[in-house]
């Protein structure tokens, strides 16, 4: 809770400057809105009892009216500085938060729910504008307001001050008491919102399996059980929010019932004027009127803490340690070559280093298959080749023809296919074009040629131009990693990196990925990390990872791979 607190204090700074103006617009209007009353007053006093025509009081009307316009337009400006505010502040912070979790990487995030997360960067940062736009502002004039319009009533009845001094801040207090209760509640139902994200993208992503054995019914029935614990928990934030209401209109309907008692008596007595009291009954409402909007807005808070609990989570997150970006221009020869030297590398100071010392070279011409137990450390290996982990000691070069050391970033040099690859909803000639926005239709063909993907291509109704839906659903598994190595390759990369292309194919498709891997070859370093043994056959160099090292395999441990 303290650190939800001190995000949301956080919150009102990044606000800065719109905030401020929205509050000082609204401070304006607020002293707008006395001087109107006064002036009502006075218009209403002298027309009833001082038998004024109307005609002498049209330059006070006018002024009203020119108050009442000014007023309008100040708080028009208020709400658009106190809105333009929060959307300023929830763009900036999902930003931050999104740059945060490219720094920490998928390694610490693996144990993070996708729904929860995705959850968290939507609905509970744009829980924050609310609180930025509505009840910032509004907690300043709840405080302006009334203190303004408490000395005015000092200087015009000593007991509607009193009256209306002891009876204003009981309500803030049980919105306060009532405010406990509402916290527990808001927060039972931001960690059902959380199961629900994360129960209906389970669903969605697992809804082909659930079909086929027949339980897609029984997953249905799940998601809508917990939507509708949410919905009954959104009931009860609503019932709190009712009851804080007609808390604060009692005390306020009280408050203005006393004030009309006194000033009944007293001017039934001959003790008061009937414009002091008019302009105190005229003044008593607008008094609470901050205290209303306040309350409107109270919930706004509640959502914003317990988000906020959760975003500061995610900023909590350790940062994995990354590669420095390298800005000097790029290698002026080829890379021939890739050598780590004594590498080290570890996710976390309390960790135990996965790599300890390791050292292998990778030739260009020539496919590299890395192997080892899983855990053993492939995967870190490459997060270090492709610069996403920093190494906490040693060094990888690029190396030219002769052998020299390349400066330069050779990482722009390249491609890159992971073991599930990214295939976004769009035609095939869109995703191939992720990895080379100018690319033609021949450098299309060309790539495709390489990667052994042309012919499916041509085969599908509209051959480039057709759609294969969210993930690839309209390919077959070989075809997808063979799609995601075209896009690799349509850059022309020096350096080709895979991890694991050929997992969970069926033997023609493995066997088509990894002919088209080995055509790749020529002119490239290519570096492949894979349990399998149709391209552990087809391995120039074979190095095997384990116990934090790296070492070549020998022809007859070759063999037994």
């Amino acid at each position: 809770m303290r650190t939800a607190d001190r995000g949301l204090s956080g919150l009102a700074s990044r606000a800065g400057l719109w905030l401020g103006v929205a509050v000082v617009l609204n401070g304006a209007a607020a002293a707008m809105l006395v001087l109107q009353l006064v002036v009502l007053a006075r218009i209403v006093d002298n027309l009833t009892f001082h038998a004024h025509p109307f005609g002498q009081e049209a330059g006070r009307a006018g002024w009203l009216a020119a108050l009442l316009a000014g007023r309008a337009i100040l708080g028009w400006l208020a709400d658009m500085a106190a809105v333009t505010a929060g959307m300023k502040v929830t763009a900036a912070l999902r930003a931050d938060v999104l740059a945060h979790l490219l720094r920490v990487g998928s390694p610490r995030m693996a144990g993070l729910g996708t729904g929860e997360t995705v959850t968290t960067l939507t609905d509970g940062i744009d829980a924050l504008e609310p609180y930025v736009a509505h009840y910032l502002p509004r907690a300043a004039m709840m405080v302006v307001m009334p203190l303004m319009i408490l000395g005015c009533v000092a200087g015009l009845d000593g007991w509607s001050f009193a009256i209306l001094a002891c009876t204003g801040p009981l309500i803030p207090l049980f919105m306060a008491l009532v405010g406990y209760r509402a916290q527990a509640i808001m927060d039972r139902q931001w960690t059902q919102l959380l199961l629900l994200g994360n129960g209906f993208l389970d669903f969605l992503q697992g809804m082909t399996t659930l079909r086929l054995f027949g339980h897609a019914h029984q997953a249905a029935s799940t998601v809508g059980r917990m939507a509708d614990d949410y919905r009954r928990t959104t009931l009860s934030v609503m019932r709190v929010a009712f009851l804080t209401s007609a808390a604060l209109e009692f005390f306020a309907s009280l408050s203005i019932a006393l004030v009309a008692v006194v000033f009944g008596a007293r001017l039934l007595s001959g003790q008061a004027d009937f414009r002091t009291a008019f302009l105190v009954l005229l003044l008593a409402p607008e008094y609470f009127m901050p205290l209303r909007a306040f309350s409107a807005s109270y919930h706004a808070r509640q959502n914003a803490t317990v988000a906020m609990r959760r975003i500061a989570a995610l900023l909590a997150l350790p940062q994995a340690p990354m590669a420095a970006t390298n800005t000097s221009p790029p290698p002026s020869g080829p890379v021939a070559g890739i050598a780590c030297i004594n590498l080290s590398a570890t996710y976390g100071t309390d960790d135990a280093p996965v790599l300890a010392h390791a050292s292998c070279q990778f030739p260009r011409n020539a496919l590299t298959v890395v192997v080892g137990e899983s855990g053993a450390g492939k995967t870190t290996l490459l997060r270090l080749l492709l610069g996403l982990l920093a190494p906490s000691a040693g060094d990888i070069v690029a190396q030219g023809e002769a052998g020299q050391p390349l400066a330069g970033p050779w990482r722009d040099r390249i491609g890159w296919v992971p073991q599930c690859p990214c295939l976004p909803s769009g035609t095939i000639a869109d995703i191939l074009r992720l990895g080379a926005p100018d690319a033609d239709l021949a450098q299309l063909r060309a790539a495709a040629t390489q990667a052994d993907a042309l012919a499916f291509i041509e085969a599908l109704p509209q051959g480039f131009d057709t759609p294969i839906g969210e993930r690839g659903a309209r390919l077959s598994g070989g075809q997808a990693r063979r799609l995601a190595l075209t896009r690799a390759l349509i850059r022309n990369p020096a350096i080709l990196i895979l991890d694991e292309p050929t997992s969970d194919l069926d033997p023609d498709s493995e066997r088509r990925v990894a002919d088209a891997i080995r055509r790749a070859v020529p002119g490239r370093i290519v570096i492949v990390t894979t349990h399998r043994q149709t391209i552990i056959g087809q391995a120039d160099h074979l190095l095997s990872v384990a116990d934090g090292t790296i070492r070549p395999l020998s022809a007859s441990e070759r063999a037994a791979a």
